[in-house]
């Protein structure tokens, strides 16, 4: 094939894609070095900036210089480096912020089970456990600096899931909402923060809800919100009108989702709300790569985890006692899968 006019456009897309994960690794080391705060009052000579994040001038002057080109940073004849557009969503303060994002893709238990992919591919095996030889969250438990970063990009989620939700979804008429599996308890302080008639219970395993008291306290919802440690397999708290599932079930299979599902709907009294906070993959014939990427990335981490369709929700749903699901959109790649225990 010889490209010419508009293909050789295409050919040039593609061989960037081919390079991505070269630019990946730069941003990491961007955000590793806390660039875009440290230019964020204005350009700096980059011996100034490699002299304040203890870099190499250099190096750092090349690193800057290839980020530029890709307009993340900008660097005059003289070395000085400033923000750009990009580069601002690098700040730690950005709303929303890639800084997080730019740290996690990159942590070594990331990038190592995703150059197993292949071999993944070939033989159906998941590439994280079999690159460690255990499930990623004992993983994270032994290698707490990286546990930070993933905690930390779940907070700072770059897609403002929190905010899309508490948008998109009417909290309104809710007394007591049950955030299973809720982790450090972002997005349940978002409801509280909104919908000041509600209050919340926290539910996860004790290592990770021990986070979540000071976020609470620091946003003044301490006596709003219950945080108690416990396993969504086992049981689930009775008494919330509405309970939430955000991020939960794509980490497990459909016999794992069954188990869960079943424990919220035995909490459940009659007409409560379950909500699932997930990507839903479109019908065959549409696409976003956004979606289709973090299946793959649940392919990498989890044995059977998955992204999955309304169809495949609303089928998890009817096995356990809900009724059938309706889709809400949000102003993220994130939607609200509603359904009503039956």
């Amino acid at each position: 094939m010889t490209a010419t006019g508009s293909e050789r456009e295409g050919f040039a897309d593609m061989a960037l894609l081919v390079r991505a994960f070269q630019v990946s690794k730069m941003l990491a080391v961007a955000a590793s070095l806390e660039l875009a705060d440290r230019v964020q009052d204005g350009p700096k000579p980059v011996t100034t900036l490699a002299a304040d994040c203890g870099a190499d001038a250099a190096m750092l002057l090349r690193l800057c210089r290839a980020l530029a080109a890709f307009g993340v940073f900008a660097v005059d004849a003289e070395g000085a480096v400033s923000q750009s557009v990009r580069s601002e969503w690098l700040l730690k303060d950005a709303k929303p912020t890639l800084h997080y994002a730019a740290l996690y893709w990159t942590t070594p238990g990331s990038w190592t089970a995703w150059g197993h992919l292949e071999h993944a591919i070939r033989t159906g095996s998941c590439p994280f456990e079999e690159v460690f030889g255990q499930p990623m969250f004992p993983y994270l438990s032994g290698h707490p600096a990286e546990a930070v970063v993933f905690d930390r990009f779940m907070q700072h989620s770059p897609d403002a899931r929190q905010a899309a939700v508490v948008e998109a979804y009417d909290f309104s008429g809710i007394r007591l909402v049950v955030d299973v599996g809720g982790g450090n308890g972002a997005l349940l302080k978002a409801i509280l923060e909104a919908n000041p008639q509600a209050e919340g219970l926290l539910f996860d395993q004790s290592a990770v809800v021990a986070a979540a008291p000071p976020l609470l306290t620091e946003a003044g919802l301490a006596d709003r919100c219950i945080v108690q440690a416990g396993n969504f397999f086992q049981a689930v708290p009775a008494g919330g009108d509405c309970y939430l599932l955000s991020q939960i079930l794509h980490n497990w299979s459909d016999e794992g989702c069954l188990t869960i599902l079943r424990n919220c709907r035995a909490a459940m009294t009659p007409g409560g709300r379950l909500l699932i906070i997930e990507r839903v993959l479109e019908e065959p014939g549409t696409t976003n790569p956004m979606n289709f990427l973090a299946d793959m990335h649940m392919m990498v981490l989890f044995p059977d985890a998955r992204e999955r369709s309304l169809r495949e929700y609303s089928g998890l749903l009817r096995e356990t006692g809900f009724s059938e699901p309706r889709a809400i959109a949000t102003q993220s790649p994130f939607g609200v899968v509603e359904a009503l225990a039956a």
